[in-house]
């Protein structure tokens, strides 16, 4: 095939063989509306989802690594291989309804400025997800570990950073969109270059929306296209969705010093006290009342995470999967 593809749609895959397959024949109605291409990166499953894809969806460019290697590592080899117009990160948890890319390509190319643009988010149930934020600040966290921000949800003061005032029902320029179903122009791509690996999970892109504002590309949020999103169906045991908090955390704070400086990670770190002070005492009065294995886990995050805090003056690194 020479045609150059309206839209390459990147899917990283990791054990989730009958969403992805829903994915995919989500996307097969698409296909009569414009030129699809799609890639699909497998993190080494072990559920068949290799054999699934290339048995039932032969035209699919199917990759297979051997191990886990998070989200940005793979969407960047598939961003790489990917040839059309624009690039579709596309998680596996999610089905496209009728005509959201479409929608979604018929605005890029009717707004130039626009670097990238996200569909509504919804449960299976229709209910819509909350998927736009601000780019965090030292108030959005402050905010965050004081409680303000559920104290006062509608306050564009306080409850800035999770925006859960933000209106869903209208297409609106935003900082950042949760990149489920996020698609990019070619250009913004080449202009800005790929997510950044160091943050093999969270906050890569909330790091890319941050670089694509940076040079002047506009991020939108379209209410008119639909996609599905079984939130939380990628995450993993419990055990797994606890390291990855404590990646988050981290991640936050290398993103602090990569686009603030060290200095605010210091300020970042001493927030943490008070707000996991807090916690730590909550989840342990919890876990001896009501005792289970979130509470336990849940008391030894908020007690690592005061700690966190407490070596304020350490140096911001990522974690590694």
């Amino acid at each position: 095939m020479n045609t150059v593809p309206d839209i390459s749609v990147i899917i990283v895959n990791l054990n989730t063989c009958d969403l992805l397959r829903a994915c995919l024949t989500s996307l097969e109605s698409e296909r009569a509306t414009a030129e699809i291409e799609i890639l699909v990166i497998d993190n080494g499953s072990r559920d068949g989802s290799a054999e699934m894809v290339r048995e039932q969806f032969p035209d699919v460019v199917f990759t297979a690594n051997e191990r886990n290697e998070g989200f940005a590592r793979p969407n960047n080899a598939g961003m790489r291989q990917a040839r059309g117009r624009y690039l579709l990160l596309l998680n596996s948890d999610t089905e496209i309804r009728p005509g959201a890319l479409r929608t979604m390509l018929k605005f890029m190319e009717s707004h130039p400025e626009a670097g990238a643009c996200g569909p509504k988010l919804v449960y299976p149930d229709g209910k819509t997800q909350r998927s736009v934020k601000a780019f965090p600040t030292l108030l959005t966290h402050a905010c965050d570990m004081l409680f303000l921000d559920v104290l006062f949800p509608g306050s564009r003061l306080f409850g800035r950073g999770e925006q859960r005032y933000f209106d869903y029902t209208r297409a609106a320029p935003v900082d950042h969109l949760m990149a489920a179903a996020f698609l990019v122009r070619r250009e913004t791509y080449e202009s800005v270059g790929p997510l950044d690996e160091r943050f093999a999970i969270y906050y890569n892109d909330m790091d890319w929306c941050f670089r694509m504002k940076a040079v002047g590309w506009q991020t939108w949020y379209l209410p008119d296209a639909e996609v599905i999103h079984y939130l939380g169906k990628t995450v993993g045991a419990v055990n797994t969705r606890f390291a990855l908090f404590d990646m988050l955390y981290n991640n936050v704070m290398f993103f602090y010093q990569k686009h603030y400086g060290r200095g605010s990670v210091v300020l970042y770190r001493l927030l943490l006290i008070p707000g996991f002070a807090v916690r730590a005492l909550a989840w342990s009065i919890g876990a001896l009342l009501r005792p289970s294995e979130h509470a336990r886990h849940m008391r030894s995050f908020s007690w690592r995470s005061l700690v966190l805090g407490l070596t304020f003056w350490a140096p911001a690194r990522v974690k590694e999967l």
